[in-house]
């Protein structure tokens, strides 16, 4: 989970693997409080009052910068870390009692906040460790089932809690739409930088002669764009080709290794760039561009009838795609959702249609489709595509679905809306290509 930077270096280590001996360091140090951290002595009470009180806490800090509260702490009235003073277990008030209030209590709801408690080590006391990612959906209201007049935004003022008026709430659902606005010109700019890199390396003569588009003439393309940015250090050799190793190591995790890069990085302003199978850009703020050549075949006994495109290739390459994008994304920082956009690029023009072949078994004799020739888009949440494969396989066929049928085929053949791949349409070629399944 993407949280301000200051509360690792603070803290020693990011807030999801705290233990009481790092709380207690933050006592012997006095760590203050801050926009992004609360120390709180006691816990919340099961009172409407209590539950408004976790409700404005938590969506004061996701309107703000993200943040830190952590349960069981003194500040001693001086808003540093004071001493310890872990809380009892309250019956039938957890970490679902948590989820509860927050999800009945806070509009819209604050998207992956983290809850989990911490036992100390005597008395059977625990801590409370609640994370809030910085929010793409502020601003967030407080508003008691039941009482929609008590309908309240807050933010985090130094080390209190204040509440917005008016006008700075209009203005910060101003920002919120701006924001969109501009995630998707950013999406839009990451596509064409991408597909002007892809097509002068395809299209450009090789040392046997000719160009690449003779034996690769159809590409799949994905464009992601993190609705929080990240920031990854990317300005001189060595941190481009760290920053390229890196993705190979990521690229490993996918459900093939199809996204691995074949060579070195290349420069590019605030970017790596690498070209090969696959080709594409890695940038400084979490989004990529990423690029990968179809299996297009001859019909060896009519040289007139359309060429062959494997459907279930296409549908493993997007999913590859989509993981190596969002694991990108995460590896620099980036939080929120991800903005996904997968396009097919045809660098032949005689290549006007397509037989799709959704199995070696299949009849192959029907008509040839038309290209498609606009992107397919999606938006996922990107903590969930890094923490579970089968969320990707899910934004994968939607993407998938989108394209295929502009080639006038009902659905994937592979891919599931609930995330699974039928293993069992595979020939053996593919499955062997199933590292990360």
């Amino acid at each position: 989970m993407a949280l301000p930077a200051r509360l690792t270096a603070a803290l020693g280590r990011h807030p999801d693997d705290l233990t009481e001996d790092d709380l207690r360091r933050a006592v012997d140090n006095q760590i203050p409080e801050g926009v992004d951290l609360d120390w709180k002595k006691d816990f919340y009470l099961g009172s409407d009052a209590g539950k408004k009180e976790l409700a404005k806490d938590v969506s004061a800090m996701a309107n703000t910068v993200g943040g830190l509260l952590v349960i069981g702490i003194d500040d001693g009235k001086k808003d540093h870390a004071h001493a310890l003073a872990p809380v009892e277990p309250e019956p039938r008030r957890g970490e679902e009692w948590i989820r509860s209030v927050l999800a009945d209590c806070i509009q819209p709801v604050v998207p992956n906040v983290g809850v989990r408690s911490l036992k100390s080590a005597g008395e059977g006391k625990i801590y409370w460790i609640i994370t809030v990612p910085p929010s793409t959906q502020m601003p967030h209201a407080v508003a008691m089932p039941g009482n929609d007049y008590h309908f309240r935004v807050h933010v985090r003022h130094g080390t209190t809690t204040r509440t917005l008026a008016e006008s700075e709430i209009a203005q910060r659902y101003r920002d919120r739409f701006n924001a969109a606005t501009t995630d998707t010109d950013h999406l839009h700019d990451i596509a064409t930088a991408g597909a002007r890199h892809l097509t002068t390396y395809v299209t450009s003569e090789v040392p046997v002669g000719g160009s690449r588009a003779f034996s690769f003439p159809l590409w799949i393309s994905m464009s992601a764009v993190p609705t929080v940015r990240g920031n990854y250090p990317l300005t001189n050799r060595e941190e481009r080709e760290a920053a390229l190793q890196r993705f190979t190591t990521l690229a490993y995790q996918a459900v093939t290794a199809r996204m691995k890069p074949d060579y070195h990085a290349l420069v590019g302003r605030r970017q790596v760039r690498f070209e090969g199978y696959p080709t594409g850009h890695l940038h400084q703020d979490g989004s990529t561009f990423t690029a990968q050549a179809l299996n297009v075949q001859k019909d060896p006994y009519d040289k007139d009838a359309p060429r062959k495109l494997y459907q279930r290739g296409l549908e493993l390459d997007l999913v590859a795609q989509v993981q190596v994008a969002a694991a990108w994304a995460a590896e620099t920082g980036g939080a929120g959702d991800i903005m996904l956009s997968a396009a097919v690029h045809c660098f032949d023009d005689e290549l006007a249609s397509l037989r799709v072949v959704a199995s070696e078994d299949d009849f192959q004799r029907g008509p040839g489709q038309p290209i498609p020739t606009m992107p397919a888009r999606t938006m996922a949440n990107l903590q969930a595509l890094v923490a579970d494969k089968h969320e990707a396989v899910s934004a994968a066929y939607v993407l998938a679905a989108d394209l295929l049928a502009d080639m006038s085929i009902h659905q994937p053949r592979i891919l599931t809306p609930e995330g699974d791949i039928q293993v069992d349409r595979l020939n053996n070629d593919y499955r062997s290509q199933l590292t990360g399944w």
